[in-house]
């Protein structure tokens, strides 16, 4: 199958919610996945969707060792997948989603292309938030390999954050999480220092864009990725506990007047 016939079948799976064999993907190598995944961005972008921000998947070592990997790899987010606190989405817009906890970072200045060291890209950065990201696969089954899981934007969907505070490097280099639904805990912790670090996860992410020669701009969105292991999204509400304040996000099994 030709990349631009994958990249059509793509757009076709997301439009009509239905996922596609895993074997249309098999032996999609990463550099053609990035490449399949700019055409979607184009795609977007020519139904006027504005570029928004980055995700980070695969964050973890673990994950990476799992799809043959020696980094993270990334997504793109576009103003149509933001969803604000208080909207209700409405599950049979989407095929498979799952919901992750995120740290966000909102970028304070704009980089261009060029090699930065962490404390500037740090010093770049203008807040944090609270983040859901909800992931969904074009994928059968969420099984696919590394490229074909570029391919189909590193299953961004749609992402919702709280009210932002300014950032901190010390005081943000570690943060503690609570995931909440419908009164009942999902998971919480601490998030993981060093290499791990969400702030180090953001630090990758701005690096590789840079290289890969995209221009970040202020108040584009870095989700640094995920802190549980993402959940199968259910009907109710998800309330996220992090950075002194709550976020939540409803979701719905039918169609409502304000669903996603």
């Amino acid at each position: 199958m030709s990349q631009a016939n994958l990249a059509q079948r793509l757009l076709q799976a997301e439009r009509e919610r239905v996922a596609l064999p895993r074997e249309q993907g098999d032996g999609l190598g990463l550099a053609a996945g990035y490449e399949l995944q700019r055409l979607g961005v184009l795609v977007r972008e020519a139904r006027h969707e504005r570029l928004s921000g980055w995700k980070v998947a695969f964050a973890g070592t673990a994950a990476q060792r799992r799809f043959g990997l020696s980094e993270p790899v990334y997504g793109a987010l576009t103003d149509a997948m933001a969803v604000a606190e208080g909207q209700t989405v409405d599950l049979a817009g989407l095929i498979q989603p799952k919901l992750e906890i995120e740290l966000a970072v909102v970028m304070g200045q704009d980089l261009n292309p060029g090699f930065y060291s962490d404390e500037e890209l740090l010093a770049a950065i203008g807040e944090v938030a609270a983040a859901f990201e909800i992931a969904d696969c074009r994928w059968q089954g969420w099984s696919f390999e590394a490229g074909a899981f570029v391919a189909d934007n590193s299953a961004a969907a749609a992402y919702c954050l709280s009210a932002g505070q300014p950032f901190d490097a010390r005081r943000h280099a570690q943060v503690e999480y609570r995931l909440m639904h419908d009164g009942h805990a999902l998971g919480g912790g601490v998030s993981s220092p060093g290499e791990e670090s969400p702030l180090s996860n953001a630090c990758w992410l701005i690096r590789r864009l840079l290289a890969d020669g995209h221009r970040l701009a202020a108040g584009q969105v870095i989700l640094s990725g995920a802190l549980l292991p993402p959940v199968a999204i259910e009907p109710g509400c998800y309330r996220l506990s992090m950075l002194g304040m709550e976020l939540a996000l409803q979701f719905q099994a039918s169609q409502g007047s304000e669903s996603l």
